[in-house]
């Protein structure tokens, strides 16, 4: 690694790719010792630097593939199980499993190959208006690489690359690549309603926003211009992970103000080898609607539920946790549902993603004392009212619904090592979720509703639920808050539909 490094800093692209392959050939030849001593991590790293590398010299398929093959991979080193996702079809990831080139299975595309699958899987870039897009990064070299797919159903894989500033990005990553601010001290103040957001952490976010955006700009309108892509799907498990794209700055002529989510849907998609299941949010006449309300004041459910009502003729069945515990509204979760919400607290865990949380009731909430030393503790909440990622690891949602979070700190992400999706978004795709909404910090009641509101009215009236959501999130009003903050709060996480417009 030491000499593949020296390649890399030098810009040696070609010899820098002679001994990584080298390195990850003799990484596959021991994998008895790999296993035994952890070395995950360190075959991250040079995958990573062999994607950079490819990518360098234009092989941007192989690239690509590098990086696909890497995300799911634990730390010892085992990959996933690959999920089967024959029959997801184009509402769910089938055909971006034909983008990213991976194994489909009997009828599908082999792996590698730069050909999507026949008959009912080669849809025109017309059609599909979707691309994903990757971000390979390695010292001050990053490469962003587009992945779409054209007439005939040929995927096509193209790259950007700039030099920047090593620390801009490790500034990003900082901001932006945990917690609400990956913040150690404001995770530790963190309050049973979500991540404390205070004033420096927001200054800080704002500030590394403003600084990294331009950088992104510019070569992301090389890739994308001239293109019919009404979709983007950011598949990046490195630097960028959940990096709040839709907030962009996309200025035009006659739209100053726009931003990137105002121009295209903007997705979040799991990594091919991450091993979580795809599966196509299914029309139906009259959609199925279960709301899970907090039973406390602080939220004004009742407001949202009313609303929810007033719009649409939807058939909605509310749960108030006030009636009700987890164990209850995980037996509802396993029935057919097109459409799941939830309106309550939240709370992520960086430190065990897995139980992150879904606070229910008032009585989730965590209970702040002195003890006898004059020392500050908090007594733990109820966990009945707690529903976190682990819980739902019992459950299959057989409706495969889109599962709307709005609760703070629902989608945030750990940065990824060697794996992929964690936290509730990552839980409720593998309970067989076909996309989940969340919001990336701490989310206001009104901004809730506003969104809300536009949203289930679009399903209602029978537009899909990703076209919904990217529809609702244009028109949110504008705020005093730098614009990263209202328009980076919710994100899409799962393929976008058909019909996203």
């Amino acid at each position: 690694m030491d000499s593949a490094e020296a390649h890399l800093y030098a810009q040696r692209w070609d010899a820098a790719i002679v001994v990584l392959e080298s390195t990850l050939r003799e990484i596959a030849m021991n994998r008895g010792h790999f296993r035994t001593v952890r070395l995950a991590i360190q075959h991250r790293q040079a995958a990573e630097a062999l994607a950079v590398a490819y990518a360098c010299t234009g092989r941007y398929d192989d690239a690509w593939r590098t990086m696909e093959e890497l995300p799911g991979h634990d730390m010892f080193g085992d990959p996933p199980h690959r999920v089967d996702h024959r029959g997801a079809g184009f509402e769910g990831l089938g055909i971006l499993m034909s983008l990213i080139g991976g194994a489909l299975g009997e009828g599908g595309a082999a792996a590698g190959s730069v050909r999507a699958p026949e008959s009912d899987w080669a849809l025109d870039d017309g059609r599909a208006g979707v691309g994903l897009l990757q971000i390979l990064g390695h010292g001050s070299t990053t490469v962003l690489l587009l992945r779409t797919l054209g007439e005939g159903g040929t995927v096509t894989t193209r790259g950007v690359r700039r030099e920047v500033e090593n620390d801009v990005i490790a500034e990003a990553f900082a901001a932006f690549g945990g917690t609400t601010s990956a913040d150690a001290e404001n995770y530790l103040l963190s309050l049973d309603s979500g991540i404390a957001e205070t004033t420096g952490a927001r200054v800080r976010m704002a500030a590394a926003f403003a600084r990294v955006a331009p950088l992104l700009v510019e070569p992301l309108r090389e890739l994308l211009g001239g293109s019919r892509l009404r979709s983007v799907g950011i598949c990046d498990d490195g630097r960028f992970n959940h990096f709040p794209f839709e907030a962009l700055p996309w200025p035009d002529p006659t739209t100053p103000a726009q931003v990137l989510g105002d121009r295209y849907g903007v997705c979040f998609v799991p990594s091919a080898a991450s091993g979580l299941p795809c599966r196509a949010w299914q029309r139906r006449e009259r959609p199925r609607v279960l709301f899970v309300a907090y039973d406390g004041a602080d939220l004004d459910t009742d407001r949202d539920i009313a609303r929810m009502r007033e719009l649409t003729g939807l058939d909605v069945t509310v749960m108030h946790t006030a009636d009700c515990a987890k164990r209850e509204i995980l037996t509802e979760l396993s029935k057919d549902y097109s459409l799941v919400h939830f309106s309550c607290h939240g709370r992520f865990d960086i430190l065990q993603p897995s139980r992150s949380a879904l606070l229910l009731s008032k009585k989730a909430m965590d209970v702040l004392h002195f003890d006898d030393q004059g020392l500050q503790e908090a007594k733990p909440g109820d966990q009945r009212y707690q529903l976190t990622g682990e819980d739902l690891d019992e459950i299959h949602m057989p409706g495969a619904p889109v599962v709307s979070l709005f609760a703070c700190s629902s989608a945030a992400p750990k940065p990824p090592m060697n794996f992929g999706f964690t936290g509730l978004p990552g839980a409720f795709l593998r309970a067989g979720a076909s996309a989940v909404i969340g919001s990336r910090w701490s989310a206001s009641n009104d901004l809730c509703f506003s969104l809300l509101s536009t949203m289930y009215a679009a399903i209602n009236d029978g537009m899909p639920p990703g076209a919904a959501f990217f529809a609702a999130r244009r028109t949110l009003p504008s705020t005093q808050e730098p614009t990263v903050f209202h328009q980076g709060l919710f994100c899409y996480i799962g393929a976008p539909d058909q019909e996203t417009s």
